[in-house]
């Protein structure tokens, strides 16, 4: 069953950067759009999600940009014990995007678009593909594998590509609680010199679904990161004269740990649902650098789409403290909302407000901020699903 939709929107937006660090704002035009499909068989399931954005700024239209998005599951069960799962999430991302984290996101960590001065696109690709062995209904192990490409379209940010194999095992010993064993090894290569890392992570988890309505998920663990890559080493004037060089390349290594930290709340109230995720794990440096520390913490609340008024909100706070040669530290925080009113079966009227700040301390993009007010149209080709 397929679940097309578009929607037209307009609004006002001030606070954008510009690369000379300008703040522009103006009245924009905006088209949105989606697909969504599912089928199930009697051994397999397919679902595909697709997201689209096209927007035009009135002032300025080197300000236009786009996002897509798209995530394809299918699941295959190949006997009453084995499943195979294959899927892949992708996006194509302009600056200035208010939206917040995916909520699986494909590599274990969010690819960040870099600092929106640079008006640069990030695009970024994950093929993941799971076995699941269940020999009892209380017990499972899956072992996977990811790849993973990380490309942004501006020379001085920094692009990846990688893969990551892992394993589980996880064992309900009550009908409402699970506990589980991870590990996973992922592979680093990034550009500009800073070669590859190697993120090794052993973990432990614990879910537990309280009621109908309410689930609690933990995972805490350590990971270990070995990572190496060149630089540049200017020498002293007297030195360069000696040797008759100006400088040479020299090897940078770390060797540390971090702490992998991740717990999601899920509450269902009425026929909303409010999600709480925090989490602390070495990610992507979002561009300027290689890998770095992140912090993140992310509050949602959805209502289902059948409500005559259909509220929605958003907050979201992301930290990174860089871990290799191009130290840095970065706070950004996202977050707005919105209601629908439903008109008639299909259509619906949307208000929306959104806000982005971000702060470089060290540097000239310190305490940026954005806000952004649109109201349109929605129209749903078909009843959506709830899910």
């Amino acid at each position: 069953m397929f679940y097309p939709y578009i929607g037209v929107l307009s609004g006002y937006e001030e606070g954008l950067p510009t690369r000379d660090l300008q703040r522009l704002g103006g009245p924009f035009q905006e088209i949105e759009g989606g697909l969504k499909a599912r089928r199930a068989g009697r051994r397999a399931e397919l679902r595909l999600d697709y997201q689209f954005d096209l927007r035009h700024y009135t002032p300025s239209s080197r300000l236009d940009r786009s996002q897509h998005g798209v995530n394809l599951d299918t699941r295959f069960r190949l006997s009453p014990r084995l499943m195979l799962m294959l899927r892949d999430v992708g996006a194509s991302s302009s600056f200035g995007d208010f939206s917040g984290p995916a909520d699986h996101p494909g590599a274990g960590f969010v690819a960040a678009a870099g600092p929106e001065a640079f008006h640069a696109r990030t695009i970024a690709n994950t093929a993941l593909a799971d076995l699941v062995f269940s020999p009892t209904a209380d017990t499972s192990f899956s072992f996977g594998g990811d790849g993973f490409v990380i490309q942004r379209q501006f020379n001085a940010l920094i692009d990846a590509v990688g893969w990551r194999a892992r394993a589980e095992l996880a064992r309900r010993y009550c009908r409402h609680k699970t506990v589980s064993l991870s590990y996973s090894f992922t592979h680093f290569d990034h550009s500009r010199n800073l070669g590859g890392a190697d993120y090794t992570v052993y973990a432990v988890g614990h879910s537990w679904r309280r009621s109908k309505s309410s689930e609690l998920d933990l995972l805490a663990g350590a990971g270990i990161l070995r990572s190496a890559g060149t630089g540049f080493l200017q020498l002293d004037p007297e030195v360069a004269r000696l040797l008759g060089a100006s400088g040479s390349t020299e090897v940078q290594s770390l060797h540390t740990w971090a702490p992998h930290l991740a717990a999601a709340w899920l509450q269902s109230i009425g026929r909303a649902e409010l999600r709480l995720e925090l989490s602390h794990l070495v990610s992507d440096g979002g561009g300027l650098s290689g890998l770095a520390r992140q912090s993140q913490g992310t509050l949602t609340l959805r209502a289902a789409h059948s409500r005559a008024w259909r509220p929605e909100a958003m907050l979201s706070l992301q930290s990174y403290h860089s871990l290799d040669t191009l130290l840095y530290r970065n706070t950004t925080v996202l977050g707005g909302g919105g209601i629908a009113r439903r008109w008639g079966p299909r259509a619906e009227a949307v208000l929306r407000y959104q806000f982005a700040f971000y702060n470089y301390p060290r540097g000239l993009l310190r305490d940026f901020h954005r806000h952004q007010v649109s109201a349109g149209v929605v129209y749903y080709f078909r009843d959506w699903p709830s899910r």
